[in-house]
């Protein structure tokens, strides 16, 4: 029995009650085993809902599994239209994203950081859009240079990859990591970004879904997005593990090409945005 079944099994006894009371599971074993993080321990006046739709590229409902996480993680699937409501949600700093469950390595999961205050009723006002991937290499043992999507080119050192263990997509024994990409415009997320300080200029989902990079990968993007010489963005990445975006420094206009700066790249595969200062 493999570790992915057993972590279902263990958690089967406490799936959380979603749009169609729908079921727990997990990335490699469960995103915190995929217990109950916030129903419990409060009353009806200081909980509140949080709600919203994910859709495919072509705008159909998503079948799929949503997380809220905080210290633990309520689980649950989204209707034949991709609704999904939580209710009785306590008041605490949030990641939410939605999981692909059938194809993990093959779908991006779209993780964003939400504070939800006391009695606080939040409905996504944009459907957020599961979109498959467009590129996927394996890694080996060696730093190999990978065009991803959208002209984004990437060193990738697999010597720097650290999975999370509660929330990167499960990985057979043997089987080489891979780096997957699909460039999104940055007003067909359909995520809050409520965190964000700044223009988001571009944004990319990466996988293997929530595997850290350290020192993070440099890169050099073929557009230039409107900026002029000299120009610099700041590079973040939302992170399940910190619950928060993460930065993983800035890139220049240089030569018409955007670069990483010294010691700056891509901190973690997930939902990376370049983002222009306010």
């Amino acid at each position: 029995m493999n570790l992915l079944l057993l972590a279902l099994l263990a958690c089967g006894d406490k799936d959380d009650t979603g749009t169609d009371g729908g079921t727990d599971g997990g990335s490699d074993g469960g995103a915190d085993g995929g217990a109950d993080g916030g129903s419990d321990g409060g009353t009806a006046a200081d909980q509140g809902m949080f709600s919203g739709r994910v859709v495919n590229p072509d705008g159909s409902g998503a079948t799929v599994q949503m997380r809220l996480c905080a210290e633990l993680c309520r689980s649950i699937t989204t209707d034949a239209q991709g609704y999904f409501e939580y209710t009785q949600v306590e008041a605490d700093h949030y990641v939410y994203e939605a999981v692909y469950l059938a194809d993990q390595n093959g779908y991006s999961m779209p993780l964003d950081v939400i504070t939800i205050a006391q009695d606080q009723q939040i409905a996504l006002d944009q459907d957020m859009v599961l979109y498959p991937f467009e590129t996927s290499d394996e890694v080996g043992d060696e730093p190999v240079m990978l065009n991803l999507d959208g002209g984004l080119t990437v060193m990738a050192d697999p010597s720097t990859m650290t999975a999370s263990e509660a929330n990167s997509p499960y990985l057979p024994e043997g089987e080489p990591d891979y780096v997957a990409s699909v460039r999104v415009q940055p007003d067909a997320l359909g995520l809050r970004l409520e965190e964000v300080e700044g223009t988001v200029l571009a944004a990319w989902h990466m996988g293997r879904v929530s595997v850290s990079l350290s020192p993070p990968w440099g890169f050099q993007l073929d557009d230039t997005l409107g900026l002029t010489e000299g120009d610099s963005v700041e590079i973040i990445a939302s992170s399940y593990d910190l619950k928060e975006w993460t930065s993983g420094g800035t890139a220049t206009v240089v030569d018409g090409m955007l670069v990483s700066d010294d010691g700056s790249g891509i901190p973690i595969l997930s939902t990376v945005l370049l983002v222009a200062a306010p």
